[in-house]
């Protein structure tokens, strides 16, 4: 094998690695509540009022 070739087998296989690993930091990202969402699941729960979630809302500027 000459030096192209190992160069390009190694660039592939970096490429492949940062391809694998943006895949899997996007997925991870996705799949995640947001804080309201959260508050929203605390509160149909019981763990916190009605009124503890409307304050959170405000705070977010949500309406």
């Amino acid at each position: 094998m000459d030096y192209f070739t190992i160069r390009l087998i190694i660039t592939i296989i970096v490429m492949i690695a940062l391809a694998y690993i943006l895949i899997r930091f996007r997925t991870n990202r996705n799949s995640t509540r947001s804080s309201l969402d959260m508050m929203k699941l605390r509160m149909e729960r019981g763990e916190i009022t009605e009124e503890d979630y409307k304050r959170a809302k405000e705070r977010q500027g949500k309406k």
